[in-house]
């Protein structure tokens, strides 16, 4: 694993505890910590600067694969007082992306208490940063706030094993979406609903999405929709966060939901723009899907 200088940097701070992202390490525990993977050092006389010291320990182990035991162990303080280490990780995701890895939270196995999660033994492990999720790019040149807030949301979410939230930021992104076409075609509909299998319904007529009325060979996947919709909602329900989990999604469930929202909304948004399209080169031809 070959992180480059700037994720080195990044995480040189954390270890040390400099980033005040992090419990500060002192001297002696800087030694103790990387001692566990190999090293025979002894704190003294003469010894570095810790930020130095750290630094150079990362460039000595850069390119092998112990360093993704160092990423994994350099956040390995979930429920210290003071500190965050999922946020940390968050962070530090956005630099180490670019490097071709994520770091994501796993657990032994865990359970619903009411409405909240219990983990046992949880911890971060470094991933290969495949094609979890695609981000469609009409979803991305939306520049309403909501849409994009939920886009990232779901991305970093899922990069940080929280899948319940992930299923709940995707559910919410096509709430979100669903409520600004409606607003953009003038269609009434309530403000407050949350449904977002009743807004899809009223939204149809304006998108020319009747089941009834699409053309064929468009009907089978683009009637699909409701049924697409309709098996979010339940997802939702069950397994994000918006309610008592009653059951625990793992990684290809919240990517599956993901997706999917992805899938449908991108579809919505290029619909509207060759409708929009259409309507000014033939206003008064119906135009399609």
């Amino acid at each position: 694993m070959r992180l480059t200088a700037q994720s080195l940097e990044h995480l040189a701070g954390i270890i040390t505890g400099d980033s005040q992202k992090s419990p500060y390490r002192s001297g002696p525990q800087l030694v103790g910590f990387f001692n566990d993977f190999g090293e025979g050092d002894l704190y003294g006389q003469g010894f570095p600067a810790r930020a130095q010291f750290a630094r150079d320990k990362l460039d000595k182990f850069n390119g092998t694969d112990t360093m993704k035991g160092i990423v994994s162990a350099t956040f390995d303080f979930i429920g210290e007082d003071g500190f965050n280490a999922e946020d940390a990780a968050c962070q530090f995701n956005q630099i180490l992306s670019r490097d071709g890895f994520r770091l994501v939270m796993i657990d032994d196995y865990g359970w619903m208490d009411g409405d909240k999660e219990v983990r046992i033994n949880p911890r971060f492990k470094v991933r290969p940063l495949g094609q979890a999720i695609v981000v469609p790019t009409s979803l991305i040149a939306i520049s309403h706030e909501g849409v994009t807030e939920q886009v990232r949301k779901a991305n970093q979410k899922i990069e940080t094993g929280d899948y319940s939230g992930a299923i709940t930021n995707a559910y919410t992104l096509v709430e979100h979406l669903l409520k600004l076409l409606l607003a953009e075609t003038a269609t009434a509909f309530k403000e407050t609903e949350g449904d977002i299998r009743a807004l899809y319904k009223v939204l149809q007529p304006s998108f020319n999405l009747d089941p009834a009325k699409i053309q064929e060979p468009l009907k089978p996947i683009v009637g699909s929709f409701q049924t697409l919709i309709g098996g979010l909602y339940e997802m939702a329900n069950k397994g994000s966060d918006r309610h008592a989990c009653r059951f625990n999604p793992t990684r290809h469930h919240a990517k599956l939901a993901v997706n999917a929202a992805f899938v449908l909304c991108d579809f919505l948004v290029e619909s509207r723009d060759y409708q929009e399209a259409r309507a000014a080169t033939a206003p008064c031809k119906e135009t399609a899907v």
